[in-house]
């Protein structure tokens, strides 16, 4: 038949290089991704077996058509495989997606976070990227990655200098108080790894790098050095970039038709704002790049200049702060399109704000939460989309996560300060010691729970105050 002649063909054009490979019907969905060493044998072995399993049988069926993204090694393949499933769900993918004894890398919710494998997601707290189709090179994967990134290697946290410190290959955290930032973000860093986001880790070690040499500390910045070469080393090309702009702009094609804008909006930010009576005002900025959250480039910022319920004047302080930093240098990039939290009054609000670090170019639209309208830079009237519109769901997707930013920001100022005034109400805690508590625990919950002699041991502390401390929680009832 003239289709089985077409597939043959593209079979016998596929490289003999790892990969992964993306089959699709005729209405040009997606029915199965996988990774292959071979691309040409393994996606060839579909279609020359005859003993294939009958729910093989009926997906080969449907095949129309077969893309296929070259990967570096097979250990790309598999790590970029679980990307594209988890964000496809593809329906041939399903028994991977439900089948519990894949295996998972699991970044555990601790205060220097490990990353292991794990076959079950049970970990409070935890998060999970996966499940991997093949255990064997995934514990190849966690072996580069440990290498790559400077991670806790121990179940239980050394009580000393450990030799993988010595060699560069764990920052011991726990016992280098310098060390305990980088490692937060060195966490950080290896999720958006995981995530696929190589580009925006690599800037960050960038700037590390200069930092470091900039200040004359040479094996720092050979640290960071090394980090940034092997990930680089580890680019998976422009046959996938290409690919994945492809599939993942579907909505932002919609999006510059709809808007009318020059180019496709592949880089996103969103600002909101959150504050109670006035209190804590604090605005987020949240960005997305080609349809997917970039989190390395969020941005929370504590309003300073105003003193009252007023969203618009948050709203221009924070988008002032990101114009004034992208001509200074410390933003990274201009975005494709600004999308503010609100509705016409807040839109313009934020235009005087552009119109006055003179970046009137940048497209800017704002949405309101009540009818989910759209409003553009110019016109007075609301532009309505569809609810089933691709390009009101990316919209959507936007505001909701700057929007959950804010809240979260707003909530952990509020925390903060409640935990330094109850603090301060103990005989004998200083701003020394209440640094110490602050810094060791991760509520006050954790510190009135946590035995005396325990807190004792801390730096600074003693039995006497760690009696002091008891004794006031005893006596002072903490939600």
């Amino acid at each position: 038949m003239a289709k089985s002649d077409q597939i043959l063909k593209k079979v016998k054009a596929l490289p003999k290089s790892p990969g992964v490979y993306l089959m699709k019907n005729a209405r040009g969905g997606l029915l199965y991704i996988g990774k292959a060493k071979s691309l040409r044998v393994r996606v060839g072995s579909y279609f020359l077996k005859k003993n294939i399993r009958d729910k093989t049988t009926v997906m080969i069926q449907q095949v129309r058509d077969i893309d296929h993204i070259q990967t570096p090694s097979e250990i790309e393949a598999l790590l970029l495989e679980a990307q594209l499933i988890n964000q496809y769900q593809p329906p041939y993918n399903i028994r991977l997606r439900d089948d519990k004894s894949f295996p998972y890398i699991e970044v555990t919710k601790e205060k220097y976070p490990q990353v292991r494998i794990s076959r079950k997601m049970t970990g409070k707290g935890a998060k999970y990227y996966g499940p991997y189709t093949d255990a064997r090179l995934l514990r190849e994967a966690l072996r580069m990655i440990h290498e790559i990134f400077p991670l806790r290697k121990c179940k239980t946290l050394c009580k000393e200098i450990c030799l993988y410190n010595h060699i560069g290959q764990c920052l011991a955290p726990q016992l280098i108080d310098e060390n305990r930032e980088t490692y937060e973000k060195t966490v950080q860093n290896v999720c958006s790894f995981l995530e696929g986001k190589k580009e925006g880790v690599i800037e960050w070690l960038s700037a590390k790098m200069n930092d470091a040499a900039k200040n004359r500390r040479f094996e720092d910045a050979q640290m960071y050095k090394n980090q940034m070469n092997a990930l680089k080393h580890l680019e998976s090309g422009k046959m996938q970039v290409s690919y994945l702009k492809k599939v993942q702009l579907k909505a932002s094609l919609a999006l510059k038709k709809i808007l009318k804008l020059k180019r496709v909006t592949e880089r996103i930010v969103c600002f909101d704002v959150s504050n109670i009576a006035g209190t804590n005002a604090v605005a987020s900025r949240v960005s997305f790049y080609r349809e997917l959250p970039e989190k390395m480039a969020y941005r929370r910022y504590k309003i300073h200049n105003v003193f009252q319920i007023n969203d618009y004047a948050m709203i221009q302080e924070a988008l002032g702060r990101m114009c004034r930093g992208i001509m200074d240098g410390t933003e990274v990039f201009i975005p494709d399109l600004i999308v503010i939290d609100g509705g016409l009054g807040h839109l313009h609000a934020a235009e005087k704000t552009l119109a006055k670090e003179h970046m009137t170019t940048t497209p800017i639209i704002s949405i309101a939460k009540r009818f989910e309208s759209i409003y553009i830079a110019g016109s007075k009237h609301p532009l309505v989309l569809p609810r089933q519109s691709a390009a009101l769901h990316l919209i959507q997707k936007v505001r909701d996560e700057a929007h959950r930013f804010a809240i979260s920001y707003h909530r952990k100022l509020r925390g903060e300060q409640l935990s330094a005034s109850i603090l301060d109400q103990i005989p004998g805690i200083g701003q020394r010691r209440k640094n110490v508590l602050l810094g060791s625990f991760s509520s006050i919950a954790q510190i009135r729970e946590t035995p005396a002699h325990q807190i004792a041991a801390l730096p600074g502390m003693n039995g006497a105050v760690a009696d002091k401390i008891k004794k006031f929680f005893r006596d002072y009832e903490v939600d």
